[in-house]
């Protein structure tokens, strides 16, 4: 083989390891932004948990207030209303134990934060 062909051959080999080393780099820059969206999604995905956790009993309290002054409404439609605004008792009778339980949930939530912020 002559001396010209050797040279281009380790010419050639010098570029293909530079090459594969570029490649390399390259694959691991895609890994590290694959692995960068990957949490963003998982901080998406936490974001939309909290949102549920927060709004679904939010809406299940609306509709069981909506429920309860359609009854209530519906009842006062029936009976001759003289104007004294009797059903404003009914909405409290209904709002009492809900605030309670918000109330009670928030103590849990602050009891919670505090033990965790005393033990970190």
């Amino acid at each position: 083989m002559p001396e010209g062909d050797l040279a281009e051959l380790r010419q050639r080999k010098k570029e293909l390891l530079l090459e594969s080393d570029i490649n390399r780099q390259i694959v691991r820059v895609e890994f590290a932004q694959l692995a960068l969206k990957a949490s963003e999604w998982r901080r998406g995905l936490l974001k939309v948990r909290t949102a549920y956790n927060w709004l679904a009993p939010a809406t299940g309290i609306f509709f069981a207030i909506y429920g309860m002054r359609k009854k209530m409404l519906g009842h006062v439609a029936r009976t001759k209303h003289d104007g004294h605004g009797h059903g404003k008792a009914a909405y409290l009778n209904l709002l009492a134990p809900l605030g309670m339980a918000a109330f009670r949930k928030a103590y849990k939530f602050w009891r919670h934060a505090r033990r965790r912020g005393a033990t970190t």
